[in-house]
């Protein structure tokens, strides 16, 4: 049965199978040695004949540096975006140098296109 759903899903390959199973098994592996080398002290690596091993200081450096960043990436490059932007009051902020407020020329036929003045909208929502 279980070779019927391989067959029926084409994206589903066995050696791709096998990779992300050795995947897996690797991760969970790193993860094993990662805790053993972070909370296990010194002296008992010694005793087992570790003696090269890097720093605990990297111990909590690789997990902070991840979050570090996520962090920066949430918060401070949207809040640098904001500090380079114009003022609310800036007349940069609505207009470019595409902008075309002209009136049309001829009355009675469809106007061509154009930006409606920002004024004329202030008048007309507020007043």
């Amino acid at each position: 049965m279980f070779l019927g759903i391989l067959k029926l899903q084409p994206h589903c390959n066995p050696v791709l199978a096998a990779a992300g199973f050795f995947i897996f098994l690797s991760s969970y592996i790193a993860l094993v040695l990662y805790l053993v080398w972070s909370l296990t002290p010194a002296h008992y690596l010694a005793s087992l004949g570790v003696y090269y091993y890097p720093q605990k200081y990297w111990s909590l450096i690789l997990p902070l540096y991840p979050c570090v960043a996520f962090i920066f990436v949430l918060s401070i490059a949207p809040l640098s975006s904001l500090i380079k932007a114009p003022a609310f009051n800036d007349p940069r902020t609505y207009k470019d140098l595409k902008t075309d407020t002209s009136i049309p020329e001829s009355e009675g036929s469809i106007p061509a296109l154009r930006d409606i003045n920002i004024l004329d909208v202030n008048d007309m929502l507020y007043n």
